[in-house]
């Protein structure tokens, strides 16, 4: 006599059982999670076009602190008695211009680096030759710079050197602004 289950009836179960274990997921499931995934794609596909507009606006803004700084390099090559000569120039307005060079020839190639050829701007073969090479690929940035001229003392003027560039906005303009001392020995 036996005392326990037979071959046939432990087969059974195994079967039974194997049938009612669930494996994978059910569609519920499968859609939630599908749901939750496609948001945070979507989360981070919208910071790609966020991050190359910040990233495209800081070079900008990179290029306007350069173009600044080569501005006060080529102020420092000028006599110290002639640094008031660049007070309240704006290369966006060819009024401006200092009345003799060497800072005439200055701001016109500023202007020529910074916004190209424009009205009252007239340049030579030869000046868009030599100062093309000073803009990003040939193209101008489209910014204008300003410059003020401070007397602090008799020997010690105060130069400030104001780029300001387009912003990602029409119409909105983006301040690159330095300032330096030069004095007299």
């Amino acid at each position: 006599m036996r005392t326990g289950p037979g071959p046939r009836w432990i087969a059974t179960r195994r079967r039974r059982a194997l049938r009612t274990k669930q494996t994978g997921f059910s569609l519920i499931e499968l859609l939630i999670g599908m749901s939750i995934m496609a948001v945070a794609l979507l989360s981070i596909a919208a910071m790609f076009s966020t991050g190359y507009t910040d990233v495209h606006a800081g070079g900008r803004t990179t290029m306007g602190t350069s173009a600044a700084r080569q501005m006060i390099e080529d102020i420092q090559t000028l006599p110290f008695d002639r640094l008031v000569n660049l007070n309240g120039v704006n290369t966006a307005s060819a009024g401006t211009l200092p009345a003799s060079n060497p800072e005439r020839d200055l701001v016109r190639k500023w202007r020529y680096a910074l916004a190209g050829e424009g009205t009252g701007w007239n340049y030579t073969t030869a000046e868009k030759a030599m100062w093309s090479i000073l803009t990003s690929g040939g193209i101008p940035m489209g910014a204008n710079g300003q410059i003020a001229v401070v007397q602090t003392s008799p020997t010690l003027r105060r130069i400030t050197v104001t780029v300001q560039l387009p912003g990602r906005t029409a119409g909105v303009l983006i301040p690159v602004q330095l300032t330096t001392l030069i004095s007299r020995l």
